[in-house]
């Protein structure tokens, strides 16, 4: 059955072809060596050139070195060529501030790469089963992720001059356990595959068990299927919105723009392919949801903005143009005095605000509407000041009985860094009435007491 299905996804997704260079990623685990046996079965019939790639991060001490006298010991006994890099996993994880997962990928595709290229292989294969695949899709919705996040492992992709191809990617472990088992084929156990330190792990010997016991016995395979049923789909999308991108895009150096009417009038869908895509090409950097979302809301209520995104990228908004470059932030400075039945306009933030005394007791006190604010206008000193944050900033939030750190204040109500110092603040002498469009200071709040009221509103644009 492992044979037949391995044959199948070779053709499927023309994974090799006859007399070409291939290279195996072997670690001594059973799904390395299990790929091993089933592509030297292939060499003699498809003429095809092998050699074993393996990386020692040298984690597990002396259990890794082990790892690499056994594959070492496996290439000599096929009589297949091998590379060896001895990788200073700890190093590159402290010096790139990467986790280990992150960093022990990065490695190994560098490696792959140059080995790719100096060996002149057409493929690097590699061992990922149906496990890991349903395994990397839950893993993916746990953490948070798009369309393209829950594509998961590609079954085969461009690596540079070469693909990197998974043949082993629709075999469940357990056929694999079974074929290592008759035919007696001998490998190592990686002991930290158990260790609940690592979420995969996790995923893999609790959640999975978990609900295949409660909820579906076939969840791994539902899982792993869920992938090639968006790649249909999310192909045609990034289809059209390589074609919008031609169309519309601007390049420059360090660069891109789009027009911005244009752009509000595609779909949400083609909008974000098409930013990613800038990102991309400015500094290979993808687009994650919280600054895709952030990005979405803003422009469709303010009129200019920045947004400061992944990887350095900026994104700079006017009412014609949509910027993405390379820099970062350029932070706004404003001050500006706002008198009793006045209106002015703050081009740094393109606000306008005003201010404004009710005749008469209003009806609404308690509202969640935050274009506008109602104060106890006795406790009010005119002119008042409207300007952005200082270090040292103090502000007393409605209910609490003592001013806190502004900045404090503002992370607790999850407002963007990028956002905090474009807020209008609105004093009264040195004392914050108004967080922008935040909150209400408790020192100005009205009550059943109060006979004076102002009314000070927010507005973008002019």
């Amino acid at each position: 059955m492992i044979r037949e299905q391995f044959l199948r996804t070779l053709q499927k997704f023309r994974m090799i072809e006859r007399s070409e260079t291939v290279l195996v990623a072997v670690s001594g685990g059973q799904d390395s060596v299990t790929l091993l046996h089933l592509l030297l079965e292939l060499r003699k019939p498809w003429k095809l050139k092998l050699g074993i790639l393996h990386i020692n991060h040298g984690l597990r001490g002396k259990a890794s070195d082990l790892d690499e006298a056994f594959v070492r010991a496996l290439a000599k006994k096929t009589k297949l060529p091998i590379d060896v890099l001895q990788a200073k996993m700890k190093q590159k994880e402290r010096s790139a501030k990467l986790s280990l997962e992150e960093g022990a990928r990065e490695i190994r595709y560098q490696f792959f790469e140059k080995m790719a290229k100096v060996k002149r292989a057409q493929k690097i294969a590699v061992a990922h089963t149906q496990d890991d695949q349903a395994e990397t899709v839950l893993m993916r919705v746990i953490t948070g992720t798009g369309l393209q996040g829950l594509q998961a492992i590609r079954p085969k992709r461009k690596l540079n001059g070469a693909y990197l191809i998974r043949p082993l990617i629709e075999i469940p472990r357990s056929e694999i356990q079974k074929y290592v088992k008759i035919n007696r084929i001998h490998f190592r156990e990686d002991k930290s595959n158990r260790s609940p330190r690592f979420l995969r792990n996790r995923i893999r010997h609790r959640l999975i068990p978990f609900i295949a016991r409660g909820f579906n016995p076939q969840i791994k395979k539902a899982l792993a299927r869920l992938p090639h049923l968006l790649d249909v789909d999310l192909t045609f999308l990034d289809e059209t919105a390589k074609a919008f991108y031609k169309r519309l895009a601007r390049e420059h150096p360090n660069e891109i723009l789009f027009p911005r009417k244009t752009f509000l009038k595609l779909s949400p869908a083609i909008q974000y392919r098409l930013m990613n895509r800038a990102l991309h090409i400015l500094n290979e950097a993808e687009l994650d949801f919280d600054h895709w979302n952030r990005f979405s809301e803003s422009l469709h209520i303010k009129r200019g903005f920045q947004l400061q995104l992944p990887k350095g990228l900026l994104a700079s908004v006017s009412s014609d143009s949509i910027r993405i470059k390379k820099g970062k932030r350029i932070n706004v400075s404003f001050s500006y005095p706002l008198f009793l039945g006045d209106a002015i306009y703050i081009p740094e933030i393109e606000v306008s605000i005003s201010c404004s005394a009710l005749k008469g007791k209003p009806r609404i006190i308690h509202k969640s509407d935050k274009s506008f604010e109602l104060l106890n206008g006795a406790k009010l000193s005119f002119p008042l000041t409207i300007r952005n944050r200082k270090a040292g900033d103090r502000f007393q939030p409605l209910g609490r009985t003592k001013p806190l750190k502004l900045k404090r204040f503002l992370i607790n109500q999850h407002i963007p860094v990028e956002e905090r110092d474009r807020l209008p603040l609105v004093l009264s002498d040195s004392t914050i009435a108004i967080a922008g469009q935040v909150a209400l200071a408790e020192p100005f709040k009205v009550t059943p007491e109060t006979k004076q009221f102002v009314r000070i509103s927010f507005t973008s644009g002019n």
